[in-house]
């Protein structure tokens, strides 16, 4: 059984990662807020998944603090791993390293323009842990959308708690497309990743994108609710898109991520549909919420 270090296993994905591997993996959870990566002990370990990072926040925040997680944590990790012998690192980054206006499809060999800190330092440590790839240490960067499924956070559980009220809601023929993946699914590239020990960059994703409007249309339909959507006019978009360009864009602009190829180099099909998905989500949000 090899041994995989995680860091950021108390987090969304990382609980999600550790409950799904108990029986496949001796894993070791690595907290790096609480020690210095140049002082962990990694001899023995297969693998390092990084997971551990400064998310991505609405309200501003120093940009340093991106930096000095996202990319100066995992710059000491790397360094730490190829010194004791890890065989594979794998950095969990993000979609975010593309930037966010972006109007064609993407995929692992598009050009990365990120437009904030968060984004740049994602790109920045990418660009470092790839730079120590060597025989004996394999390099894969992970680059997930929007990841969602039981215990999200952030934008997706408040669009939960919108979905989960009576009102009808904006969205209806929002003629959009974004790319998102169940976490479930990012746990299974992970593993595929690591069963083959590739090297690279990888994009993950669900099958296919969603319309804003098909899930919320899936929400509801867990949650047992009326679908409730209306067409907003074009004019009204307008406006927002005018005033609040950042709400426009994640209401009713694209984001689609293609996955075709690091599919077919892991030879891996995400296990999991995007309704199972949502279905899991939804029900695990019913629960929490009584």
């Amino acid at each position: 059984m090899i041994t995989v270090a995680v860091t950021g296993a108390s987090g969304f994905v990382g609980r999600r990662f550790v409950a799904c591997n108990r029986e496949r993996y001796h894993i070791i959870s690595l907290p790096l807020r609480d020690a210095n990566p140049e002082a962990a002990n990694l001899e023995g370990v297969g693998a390092v998944v990084h997971l551990a990072g400064k998310a991505h926040q609405m309200e501003a925040i120093d940009d340093q603090v991106y930096f000095d997680v996202n990319y100066e944590l995992t710059k000491k990790l790397a360094m730490r791993a190829k010194e004791q012998g890890v065989k594979q690192f794998i950095y969990i980054s993000s979609t975010k390293v593309y930037g966010d206006d972006v109007k064609e499809t993407l995929n692992e060999l598009s050009p990365c323009y990120p437009d904030d800190a968060y984004g740049a330092s994602k790109l920045k440590a990418e660009i470092y842990v790839q730079s120590l790839a060597g025989d004996n240490f394999t390099v894969a960067v992970v680059r997930p959308p929007l990841v969602y499924g039981p215990e999200v956070k952030g934008n997706m559980i408040r669009l939960l708690q919108l979905a989960d009220k009576n009102y009808p809601l904006p969205f209806g023929s929002s003629g959009n497309a974004r790319s998102m993946v169940f976490v479930d699914n990012l746990v299974a590239l992970i593993n595929r990743i690591i069963e083959k020990n590739a090297a690279g960059i990888f994009v993950a994703g669900d099958l296919k994108p969603l319309a804003t409007d098909e899930l919320i249309t899936l929400i509801r339909k867990h949650l047992g609710k009326p679908r409730r959507l209306v067409t907003v006019p074009g004019l009204f978009r307008r406006v927002i898109k005018t005033l609040r360009p950042a709400l426009y864009t994640r209401l009713f602009g694209s984001f689609v991520v293609d996955n075709n190829a690091t599919n077919r180099r892991l030879d891996f099909i995400p296990p999991y549909s995007t309704e199972q998905g949502i279905a899991g989500m939804v029900n695990w949000f019913k629960q929490a919420n009584g």
